[in-house]
């Protein structure tokens, strides 16, 4: 089936329509990864803040709290999954940003360790949790609400713009820090650089919240849309349990792979970048991490709009096959090379096979399910992926030193999902496409 040439849709309230709609999940959507971002991408600095400044496991607690927010995303995605499927997916969006947004607020004026002792941990892990929530919440909300948005015959094109501002979201934390580290030095980052981060974040999600809350518009051609019956993970798990694993199967290793491209691996450059030659090598290939994270922030509308031509299914299984031939060189190069631009080039081959899963996945995983129950489906099985094997891979990869236990869980994991892939049905026919009834904006 091969999709007409571009054309906006024909009328001028269409077309506006369609903008906002994109605004309206992409701006919030920006934001909210910014905000988690910013927890992963400063750790190594706000590390010593929360626990005692001597203890050698103080990394590994903060990553193991990034994994607790993934532990708790299916209670999330369970509980703005049902209020996007019933009362609309912008007010669902809506209230996952202003949550996330209170947590970065909440942890920008927390007091460290050296004021209220062990105290400090335990609200770190009250604002992990709370923004675990959130963000298991929004995916979902965001995902649908790009997914339905789009035209006929470029779904996938506009849906990739949830990718691209979830890697935009990367940038700007990661800008962030490089901004930081110019005009001060590791020592301030780590005593008060972390804490406007976290304010900005905050700031920024509660301003994002004019874009979500402009009035919805439904997609031209729909129907009323009534308040239908809020779905149940009993009917999810009963009804449309094969569509529900798929998408996790699918999301096990692309999550894992995500993670371990654009958290683990720039912090492990980072580190080494500052053993060889310190604050001013440090430095330079945060610049470097920023610019291949730019590229791979342009990559993803390309993704979207080649799988409108071919079908998601050939991007999945190229990501599936190329990740599982290169996990291991890419995990161990990580840590030896420090040359800018052989990192350049080891992140951007990295990004360009990341690109084929993280453009796609998103509408692959809309398209398996009806319009009544698609955000808890979505968002259940993205979200228990993520919580077993997304937010855990950098707390996996600090406690196996990086070694070969890590390059086969990697492996593993990138098989399952290139046997997800090679299962779907192919073309470029979406079910998003059919007629719809009602499917709450």
């Amino acid at each position: 089936m091969k999709p007409t040439p571009w054309a906006a849709p024909g009328s001028t309230p269409e077309r506006r329509a369609r903008v906002r709609a994109i605004l309206a999940g992409s701006v919030p959507n920006l934001v909210q990864w910014f905000n988690l971002y910013v927890y992963a991408i400063f750790a190594p600095y706000f590390r010593t803040e929360f626990f005692e400044p001597d203890s050698p496991d103080s990394l590994l607690y903060v990553y193991g709290l990034f994994a607790v927010t993934f532990v708790v995303r299916p209670l999330g995605s369970w509980l703005f999954g049902r209020l996007a499927d019933t009362r609309g997916r912008q007010r669902a969006l809506v209230a996952a940003v202003t949550l996330m947004s209170a947590g970065s607020v909440a942890l920008a004026v927390a007091p460290t360790e050296r004021a209220i002792g062990p105290w400090a941990a335990v609200l770190l892990v009250v604002v992990s949790v709370v923004q675990g929530i959130a963000t298991g919440g929004e995916y979902a909300a965001a995902t649908v609400l790009l997914s339905e948005s789009g035209t006929r015959g470029h779904r996938g094109f506009f849906a990739s713009f949830q990718a691209t501002t979830i890697v935009g979201g990367l940038v700007l934390a990661q800008g962030t820090l490089l901004v930081l580290l110019l005009i001060s030095d590791r020592a301030a980052v780590s005593e008060w650089g972390w804490r406007v981060a976290f304010v900005t974040g905050g700031v920024a999600g509660l301003t994002s919240l004019l874009w979500a809350r402009a009035k919805p518009h439904a997609a031209p051609g729909a129907g009323p849309s009534p308040t239908p019956p809020a779905p149940t993970i009993a009917e999810l798990v009963r009804t449309y349990w094969q569509p529900l694993v798929w998408v996790i199967l699918l999301t096990a290793g692309g999550s894992a792979a995500f993670y371990t491209t654009t958290v683990t691996v720039p912090s492990v450059l980072r580190e080494a970048a500052f053993g060889v030659g310190g604050h001013a090598a440090e430095s330079t290939t945060t610049g470097v991490v920023l610019a291949a994270f730019v590229v791979l922030m342009l990559m993803q509308p390309l993704g979207g709009a080649v799988s409108d031509r071919i079908g998601r299914k050939p991007l999945l299984i190229a990501f599936g096959a190329a990740g599982v031939l290169g996990a291991g060189f890419l995990v161990t190069a990580a840590a030896r090379v420090t040359s800018p631009a052989v990192v350049f080039g080891i992140l951007l081959l990295a990004f360009a096979v990341l690109t084929c899963y993280l453009s796609v996945n998103g509408i692959a995983k809309a398209e398996v399910f009806p319009a009544h129950i698609r955000a808890l489906g979505v968002g259940l099985g993205y979200a228990v992926a993520n919580s077993l094997f997304g937010g855990t891979a950098p707390l996996v990869y600090h406690a196996t030193a990086g070694g070969f236990g890590f390059v086969v869980y990697m492996t593993v994991l990138l098989g399952v999902t290139l046997v997800a892939a090679l299962a779907m049905r192919g073309g470029v026919a979406t079910a998003l496409d059919a007629p719809r009834v009602s499917a709450p904006r």
